[in-house]
């Protein structure tokens, strides 16, 4: 086996680190709209959801299901109108303040709640 010229070997280590890899083009397409649809949603309702299950008391929290959060609002379902009166009290009465000062991430103004 010929000994390979020392120039060949480095110019060879410089391709690898400063050529990008190719990707494969199947999907590529949809990288984009999954992040602007799905991973950048799920980040926000993360930081949210520890702050909601912290706070709103554990016989509301399991009917309860956070939907999203766009421009500051953060919109829930709740499974039946009782529970939305409950939950809507509890929100005006100071919930909804406490959720707000103590939810650390993107800022957001207000819950909205619906039956759904």
């Amino acid at each position: 086996m010929p000994t390979r010229n020392p120039v060949d070997i480095h110019l060879e280590r410089l391709r690898q680190w400063r050529n990008k890899p190719e990707t494969a083009s199947g999907m590529e397409f949809l990288k984009k709209q999954f992040k602007a649809e799905v991973e950048k949603p799920y980040k926000q309702l993360v930081s949210i959801t520890e702050v909601w299950m912290r706070l709103v008391p554990p016989e509301l929290l399991e009917h309860t299901r956070l939907e999203s959060f766009s421009r500051g609002v953060l919109r829930v379902a709740v499974d039946s109108s009782p529970r939305l009166f409950e939950l809507d009290r509890l929100l005006r009465g100071g919930l909804e303040q406490r959720l707000i000062t103590e939810h650390r991430g993107q800022p957001f103004r207000k819950v909205q709640l619906h039956v759904g």
